[in-house]
């Protein structure tokens, strides 16, 4: 399943929250879609081929397709969970338990699909279920986070227009996503960082003797004015000025 991390929600269906129903258990089934739960409380197992596992508060958990597994909880402690009925491809192939810290991405997804969990629109359903699985990915590759993910893609720009939808479409997250990951980890938003480095890559060509048209010419602006004009909404002072403070004598 986990291969390349890499899972597309293909139906999310029958999604609820709140404490199991009278009697709860599902004993040896083997069907043919998975559940997606998330914990709240209560005391519950998972079980398969005698081992059983505690369905821990605070937890993510899928359970596999066509695997013969069992669902019980404890009637006197009953469980409170978040579940989603979905089909993945590709499907869900084993029992996983995922972790959800407080305060990551996946938990800002968890959130949100908490919090409109008994939508009847099933397109905006699988997308967030969809947004669950892939900060699944995130969590079980170690891989880099959304935000790391953001300031490579960022970094290596080679123009002054940032575009907020064509950088969503690249990475894959919604722009909210991004902007909210991103200034988590690095306390300013894309925007704030992608003009704090173009400015700052000015900077040194001017100090390096660069002279305005140039600088504005290789990092693509549509002129000396309108290079001049960000450079001064950034730094408060024309260029011409902000090098005449940096070479004035004390």
């Amino acid at each position: 399943m986990y291969n390349d991390f890499t899972m597309i929600v293909q139906n999310a269906w029958r999604a609820s929250e709140g404490l199991t129903y009278p009697n709860w258990a599902y004993p040896d089934i083997c069907i043919n879609f998975s559940r997606l739960y998330y914990i709240v409380g209560g005391e519950g197992y998972y079980e398969e081929n005698g081992q059983k596992v505690r369905l821990k508060p605070g937890y993510l958990y899928l359970t596999p397709v066509e695997k013969r597994h069992s669902l019980i909880e404890n009637s006197r402690d009953k469980l409170i969970r978040t579940y989603t009925h979905i089909r993945t491809f590709p499907p869900v192939d084993r029992f996983t338990e995922i972790p959800v810290a407080e305060g990551s991405p996946l938990a800002d997804a968890v959130a949100l699909w908490r919090n409109h969990i008994h939508t009847e629109d099933s397109e905006v359903l699988s997308g967030m279920v969809q947004l669950i699985l892939s900060c699944i990915g995130e969590v079980m590759r170690g891989g880099t986070s959304v935000a790391e993910q953001a300031r490579e893609y960022l970094d290596q720009m080679d123009r002054v227009s940032l575009n907020m939808e064509e950088m969503s479409r690249v990475l894959g997250y919604s722009r909210e996503h991004i902007t909210r990951s991103f200034h988590a980890m690095y306390h300013v938003t894309p925007k704030q960082y992608f003009t704090a480095r173009i400015m700052n890559v000015a900077l040194e060509e001017l100090k390096k003797g660069g002279r305005v048209c140039e600088v504005a010419e290789t990092l693509e602006y549509s002129s000396a004015y309108a290079f001049s004009k960000a450079f001064k909404n950034y730094f408060g002072l024309s260029p011409e000025k902000y090098l005449r403070t940096l070479t004035a004598k004390p």
